[in-house]
Order: structure tokens, then C-alpha cells, then sequence
């Protein structure tokens, strides 16, 4: 099998020649509006592509405070709305939720353990399968706590020296 090769010329609109392409890769950017044929092996591309086209300008962006003019109040304004202590109320709420883990483990409880099955029958599979997801659930619970001790840990290290 005889690769394709890329045979297209690629030129852009004050005739400056790029690396040349494939011709599938020719057809899509005509198809797309981003280039136009020239001739059976030569696309013109609709603009170039070393010119930046993205906007240099930023953009003002509320983000909830309307007292932000210049990015040195927007600084500011974003250390009076994010101090330390909003900081430990979001992680004390996130340590305090506790109402899905005990809807997890009630929603385990009340499923049957299953019979064991007839003679030869791999035994009690849901019992198992219980006990393995109470496993999970208490072990991705105890991971976030000693994430939070090890962060509280962090915080009162930097705080104190």
C-alpha cells in the first residue's frame, strides 16, 4: 500500500508557503470555510496562521461584587469575601455532612441478605456485597477526615509560626 502523501501547497494570502497537507485534510479546511482551492494541489488560506486571533483585551466580569473597578480592588474585594474563616465554615460544612453517609448505610440495611442457595451454591453473595460497600463507604469517609486533620494541621503550622 502506497502512502498518501501530502501533495497540497498551502499558501496564505499575501503568498507567504506553509508546509504542504494532505489532500482530506485540504478538502475539510475548504469545507469549513477556512481555506479556498487555488488551483488542483493549492489551497489560499482564509488567514494566516501566525496571526493571533484571540482578543488581548480582558473583559470586565462580575463575579458578585460591585464594588470591583481595578484588579488591585478586585484583590481586595476577593480577600474580604474569601477570608480564613469563610474558608473553615466551607470545611466544616463539608465535615459535618454526614446525611448521605447515613442514607448509604440505611439503604444497605434494609436489602435482604439473599438465601444461600441450594447445595454447591456459592452462599450468601448480597450479604457480602453489603458488607463490602459498608467497607467502601466508611473508608472514603475516614479519607476525607484525615485529609481535613492533615489541612487543619497545615493551617495551624503556618499560622503559628
Amino acid at each position: 500500500m502506497v502512502p498518501i502523501e501530502k501533495n497540497i501547497l498551502v499558501v496564505d494570502e499575501q503568498g507567504n508557503e506553509y508546509e504542504a497537507t494532505w489532500p482530506k485534510r485540504a478538502r475539510g479546511l475548504v469545507k469549513n470555510g477556512r481555506a479556498r482551492f487555488l488551483s488542483e494541489n493549492k489551497i489560499c488560506l482564509a488567514c494566516p496562521p501566525d496571526r493571533y486571533l484571540e482578543d488581548n483585551g480582558m473583559t470586565d466580569i462580575d463575579i458578585g461584587m460591585s464594588n470591583v473597578e481595578t484588579t488591585e480592588g478586585a484583590a481586595a474585594a476577593l480577600e474580604e469575601a474569601v477570608d480564613l474563616a469563610y474558608i473553615f465554615r466551607q470545611i466544616k460544612a463539608i465535615q459535618d455532612q454526614t446525611a448521605y453517609l447515613n442514607n448509604a448505610i440505611d439503604g444497605l440495611t434494609q436489602m435482604t441478605d439473599g438465601d444461600s442457595g441450594d447445595c454447591g451454591s456459592p452462599g450468601n453473595i448480597q450479604g457480602q456485597a453489603k458488607a463490602q460497600a459498608l467497607g467502601d463507604v466508611v473508608r472514603c469517609r475516614e479519607t476525607t477526615n484525615q485529609q481535613l486533620l492533615n489541612f487543619y494541621i497545615t493551617v495551624y503550622n503556618d499560622m503559628t509560626s
